[in-house]
């Protein structure tokens, strides 16, 4: 094993506390190139994860700085370790399927993170290609605002509800991936959502989704347990299930609640997609992750 392969497994601060004072690391592509030479995903999420932090004081500057831990809650339920192996859990998987799938290289297409939040996952899409090719929309102007007041400026954009557009200056997305978004859309916003990733999509590229499935509904927190099994049922008899929250509705629809579906509903209400390939969250079992080509 190479000195630069053990320091990788053995001593990432050493590393990261390298590149801090490296004199010619001055820009946040030069930055990167290097912690993505000499860090695993982990170790890049956890310092990503951590900053700013005052003995980095370059790499707070450069780079991303991550959202209030009361934030964090909000929008993901996670914080600290778990929210790591969660995020990361979920990179490698979506980038590793696409490796598999798509005939371009990541770091050569775009990608949008369809649904950002905060940047959480966006933000781990650095170790894979250069902040240029990244991108973020999110219909909760509050998500973008921590996006932009935390780094995350130039390509992360507010969006509609029901976007018949994308707020997006291409249409060439090698790779989009929306988690833990359709599972809570209703199923106009799902439907007007999977148009409008379709028209922002490479004709090559890969559409990253995930469902609940009707098993989710046995468990379902925010459902009382009294009306679970009529909500199941409807699920498996009709592909589709909707339960909405307290939310101002858009354009008449309460667009979001707790949403389950199946992969044949998908495939015929979203016939401008095919499904070429599923997996279970690592982390949640009632979270399938969903992959699709454009038709």
């Amino acid at each position: 094993m190479s000195q630069a392969a053990r320091e990788r497994v053995e001593n990432p601060e050493k590393i990261i506390r390298k590149i801090e004072k490296d004199w010619f690391a001055k820009t946040q592509d030069a930055v990167l190139k290097k912690l993505r030479a000499n860090l695993s995903l982990d170790d890049f999420t956890r310092l990503l994860f951590s900053l700013p932090q005052p003995q980095y004081p370059k790499l707070s500057r450069l780079l991303p700085t991550m959202a209030p831990i009361p934030v964090q809650i909000e929008w993901t339920g996670q914080i600290g370790e778990e929210l790591l192996r969660a995020s990361t859990a979920f990179a490698r998987l979506v980038t590793a399927k696409y490796t598999e799938l798509a005939p371009k290289p990541l770091q050569d297409v775009a990608i949008l993170d369809y649904g950002c939040g905060y940047g959480r996952l966006a933000r781990l899409m650095y170790y894979y290609t250069a902040p240029k090719n990244v991108f973020g929309i999110d219909p909760r102007a509050e998500s973008i605002e921590y996006c932009h007041n935390h780094g995350l400026v130039e390509n992360f954009t507010h969006s509609e509800y029901l976007p018949t557009t994308l707020p997006l200056s291409r249409k060439d997305f090698g790779l989009i991936y929306a988690f833990s978004v359709f599972t809570h859309t209703s199923k106009r916003a799902t439907l007007v959502a999977l148009k409008a990733c379709r028209d922002y999509i490479a004709p090559d590229g890969i559409l990253v989704i995930t469902i609940r499935p009707a098993a989710y509904w046995d468990v379902a927190p925010d459902v009382p347990p009294e009306k679970r099994p009529a909500i199941k049922a409807e699920h498996e008899t009709t592909g589709f299930a909707f339960v909405p929250h307290i939310w101002l509705p858009v354009d008449g629809d309460v667009t979001y609640g707790d949403t389950g579906m199946t992969l044949e509903w998908l495939e015929t209400n979203a016939p401008a997609w095919k499904v070429c390939g599923t997996a279970t969250s690592p982390d949640d079992v009632y979270q399938i992750i969903v992959f699709l080509r454009p038709v």
